[in-house]
């Protein structure tokens, strides 16, 4: 049994590590699935059986790249886990600065945008209020990440808080 998962993780990683090095070199529009596969020495059936398509291997390399921290991070109390949140949410983003360049480079910000509404968003059904609450958090943690990313993912302004977002707003 555990040598088919090695070889399963083997082959996920190979593709996904492919299609970055590929994504260096080449537009993701014009990367195809058999191209990949031919670089990564994997056959197309092995593709299709992890993957729907090139964008599944970046929207899952992206919750890869996230999920061990967010999973240590909901644990900490409420006051560290608001005082840190934001710091520490773009340093992940940071940190994988090669994927999210990538993905900006070829016109594929949708799927950080997608990965961060997925994040938001629980299993299973809820009420309405906390759908729609969760859909404007998801909206305005995209719109911070995305200019933070188009600034050139610097330094964070040390000031920036929720009231930063009610200051600005219309009167």
């Amino acid at each position: 049994m555990g040598r088919k998962n090695a070889a399963h993780d083997a082959v996920v990683e190979g593709l996904t590590q492919t299609l970055l090095q590929l994504m260096e070199e080449t537009p993701l529009a014009q990367i195809t699935i058999s191209g990949l596969c031919d670089r990564a020495g994997v056959g197309r059936v092995s593709f299709y059986r992890n993957f729907d398509s090139l964008d599944d291997i970046l929207v899952r390399h992206l919750k890869k790249c996230t999920d061990d921290w967010w999973a240590d991070f909901v644990q900490r109390e409420p006051e560290d886990f608001y005082a840190s949140f934001w710091p520490e949410l773009l340093e992940q983003y940071r940190l994988n600065g090669r994927l999210i360049r990538l993905l900006y480079q070829n016109n594929a910000s949708h799927l950080v945008k997608e990965h961060i509404f997925a994040c938001c968003r629980p299993e299973g059904e809820i009420a309405e209020e906390e759908a729609y609450t969760r859909a404007a958090l998801a909206g305005a943690l995209y719109g911070l990440v995305d200019e933070w990313i188009k600034r050139g993912m610097g330094e964070f302004p040390a000031g920036f808080s929720f009231r930063s977002i009610a200051n600005v707003m219309p009167k």
